[in-house]
């Protein structure tokens, strides 16, 4: 198995698990879980698309490097959503304040099927 397969698969799981975060009742608990849930995956977003464009012949170093590469190749459609994406995840370090949380959360809950469309293009 190839290093993106197994980032690909470990991203499938992942966003299964921010889906199923993501449906329970929007209690405080059940927010922080799908907040944990949106990081990793992210984090394993980021990851996979990196490996997919190195795949392709191309380099990128962060997070908003890869997405310009990636909306570049066509791998992902609307980059300004990849960029709110990253700048809720850069959010989560203040989740103590109870406004950011819930922007971040609102982000979350969406997150699941920008990737969705992500795993769609790599097939």
């Amino acid at each position: 198995m190839t290093k993106l397969q197994s980032l690909r698969e470990d991203l499938v799981e992942a966003n299964q698990r921010l889906k199923e975060a993501s449906n329970l009742e929007p209690t405080r608990i059940h927010k922080d879980a799908t907040i944990q849930r949106f990081e990793f995956t992210f984090e394993l977003v980021w990851k996979t698309i990196q490996e997919y464009i190195r795949d392709q012949g191309f380099d990128c170093k962060s997070p908003k490097s890869c997405f310009r590469t990636a909306a570049e190749i066509d791998l992902i459609e609307d980059i300004e959503i990849w960029f709110e994406y990253l700048k809720a995840r850069n959010l989560i370090a203040h989740t103590y304040n109870e406004k950011l949380s819930n922007e971040v959360y609102d982000k979350a809950v969406k997150f699941h099927c920008e990737v969705d469309n992500l795993l769609k293009e790599f097939e």
